[in-house]
């Protein structure tokens, strides 16, 4: 549980679950946060499926890749007040619909065993810490391929609402809006703040989910992404980061942009169907020329055959990070 207790460390440094935390949202500013984010492999979401429900509220979004679950991504979202930066709500989920949204996306009975076991140890340790929660909805006797149920427990602090909840369910009817759903949520809403607008409603608004296809025969390509003209390489990830680095140098050429000296660090997401997503926040230099080039390249990049999940017979999403170094006005860390 590493990953869950990380969200609760965040606020309480040394308390983890160990004992009942009193929990401030703003202990630490937004900005404190947001460096947190950075020891999370992935990056923030420039296009995030969700808006605010008012104008004085912000969303920033970051996706962290995670392990606990197998082909599951971790979705942060901070939502904070534009006027001074205090943040309102915390949000983690760890949802199937992150990592690849087929709209009929089912899961199979092993799959939804490990993420009820994945929610109950959460749920065991935020009740080891905070005691007895209020609880909504029940677990099935026995766990199927095809029941559905939803849970959730809602512990009111002395300045924080938490709530953990997990929803599973295959059903599938598109004409009725019913899709395969598997997801844990945990949730930290700030109640201490004071002399602002109330929002004791939901805060965000899920823009329309664009449904991708049911690949049949998915491109078995393997654990890396594919870029065009990598297929026959031996290595497809050092094909693929060495010819990001040579067309970054090449767009620095075509815009008459001479660098000397320079470190480049690269973060982006290919997508399933090999669009690509730059990952803003971690395509740092000490060159803002290079920075600004390097951005324009990465959203520029050409589709890519997407990365292949064998475990699940599909493809899947799959983030990228890596540096350029430029020595004497040439790539000096060619793989």
């Amino acid at each position: 549980m590493k990953k869950l207790t990380t969200l609760l460390v965040l606020f309480v440094v040394t308390a983890g679950f160990c004992q009942a935390p009193n929990l401030d949202l703003n202990q630490f500013p937004l900005s404190t946060h947001l460096e947190a984010e950075n020891n999370f492999p992935g990056g923030q979401i420039l296009n995030s499926d969700y808006y605010t429900v008012s104008d004085d509220l912000g969303l920033l979004s970051f996706i962290r890749k995670d392990n606990d679950i197998a082909d599951v991504d971790i979705i942060a979202r901070y939502v904070y007040y534009k006027k001074d930066s205090l943040i309102l709500e915390l949000i983690n989920e760890w949802d199937v619909a992150n990592h690849n949204k087929k709209l009929n996306n089912k899961k199979d009975l092993e799959f939804r065993k490990n993420m009820l076991s994945f929610y109950l140890r959460g749920e065991n340790a935020m009740v080891a810490s905070m005691g007895d929660g209020k609880v909504e909805g029940s677990m099935p006797l026995e766990i199927t391929e095809s029941n559905a149920y939803y849970k959730s427990t809602v512990w009111n602090l002395d300045n924080i609402l938490v709530k953990l909840s997990i929803t599973m369910s295959n059903n599938y009817n598109k004409e009725k809006g019913e899709f395969p759903t598997h997801k844990v949520v945990v949730s930290m809403r700030a109640t201490n703040i004071i002399d602002r607008p109330a929002h004791t409603g939901k805060q965000l608004i899920k823009r329309e989910r664009k449904e991708i296809p049911n690949i049949e025969h998915p491109i078995v390509s393997g654990k890396d992404p594919i870029y065009p003209g990598c297929e026959n390489s031996v290595d497809k990830g050092i094909c693929l980061r060495n010819s990001v680095r040579k067309r970054i140098l090449k767009e620095l050429e075509v815009e008459d942009v001479v660098i000397k000296n320079a470190t480049l660090k690269l973060g982006f997401r290919v997508e399933i169907d090999g669009g690509i997503t730059p990952f803003e926040r971690d395509i740092k230099s000490n060159n803002k020329q290079l920075q600004r080039i390097a951005l324009q390249t990465i959203i520029g990049l050409p589709k890519m055959i997407p990365a292949y999940s064998k475990r699940i017979d599909q493809n899947v999403t799959i983030g990228s990070s890596f540096y350029l170094v430029i020595k004497e006005g040439k790539i000096a860390n060619l793989e």
